[in-house]
């Protein structure tokens, strides 16, 4: 036999050979109520902060794709008049008048309107009781040539840049066609008072013009043509109807053209502290769009 042998541990069984727990052993048992009540608040708690956490995130996702979308829609009316693009899914007809363009119902196709001419767009933000907030972006029309038949240029310059356009908005109350595009701002986005140049005017719309050509002994004069940013002042949260009279009123006669300072506009986010401000400027010969992100609701 080995000098060392193991030994069998023996522990009792019972009469159908299923082991008995031995003395002195610890009985196995559940919570108490008090102990699952804390387990319950404990885990309730982690649910609540990270579903905070969650939603904050997706809050400060949506603003920032919100803002850009406008920034983006902004470049892209830039764009359009840059390129002759106008919305007109009503044709309509246009004839030269002493007042200026005069527009009617017709079945006149686009580029047919003789004495008309496509001029540019304008955006009115804050669109007066709209929930989500609206903002309208507005066709302008203008005439080609003077009353003694010479093409419309800005060549007097003792006058403003548009004087000879006697330029209008393609909706009411000038026209009875209405080629305004109206878009909701998203995320509950809204908007704070625009304005203009370092003395910040407060401002109702910003148009999106052609340049006209300047003409010296029947030479133009002035180069290529190039988008100007006109700001339209005026009061904020107006109609469709009473933002077009001011286009109709105040960008034949004014004189800010490609401002100092360009045109801001402040967006807010409804959901997070924060807010975008959108700055529209010349640079150079090119109108450029810059959005910078605040951690406030003012902008500032």
């Amino acid at each position: 036999m080995p000098k060392y042998q193991l030994k069998k541990r023996s522990f009792p069984e019972d009469a159908y050979g299923i082991l008995k727990p031995m003395k002195g052993g610890k009985k196995a048992h559940g919570f108490t109520v008090v102990e699952t009540l804390i387990v319950l608040a404990v885990t309730g708690a982690l649910f609540v902060a990270v579903a905070a956490t969650l939603s904050g995130r997706q809050a400060k996702t949506q603003f920032t794709q919100g803002i850009q979308e406008i920034q983006s829609q902004i470049q892209q009316v830039i764009n359009d008049v840059g390129s002759g693009y106008f919305p007109s899914s009503n044709n309509f007809s246009c004839v030269s008048a002493l007042s200026g363009p005069s527009i009617s119902t017709g079945t006149n196709e686009q580029g047919s309107n003789e004495g008309c001419i496509f001029l540019g767009k304008a955006i009115q933000f804050g669109v007066d009781s709209t929930d989500p907030e609206e903002f309208n972006i507005f066709t302008i029309a203008g005439l080609q040539r003077t009353p003694t038949g010479e093409e419309v240029s800005s060549s007097d310059t003792s006058k403003p840049p548009y004087d000879e356009a006697k330029p209008i908005a393609v909706a009411p109350p000038a026209s009875p066609r209405d080629l305004t595009d109206k878009q909701k701002l998203r995320y509950g986005l809204t908007t704070l008072q625009p304005y203009f140049g370092v003395s910040k005017t407060p401002i109702s719309s910003v148009a999106f013009v052609n340049s006209l050509a300047a003409y010296s002994g029947g030479t133009i004069t002035s180069g290529s043509q190039q988008v100007r940013v006109v700001p339209i002042p005026g009061n904020w949260h107006q109609t469709e109807s009473q933002a077009a009279t001011d286009i109709n009123n105040k960008l034949r006669t004014s004189n800010d053209v490609d401002p100092d300072g360009g045109v801001s506009i402040c967006f807010v986010s409804g959901t997070t502290d924060q807010s975008g401000l959108i700055t529209i400027g010349n640079s150079g010969r090119q109108l450029s769009v810059t959005l910078s992100i605040k951690g406030n609701k003012t902008c500032s």
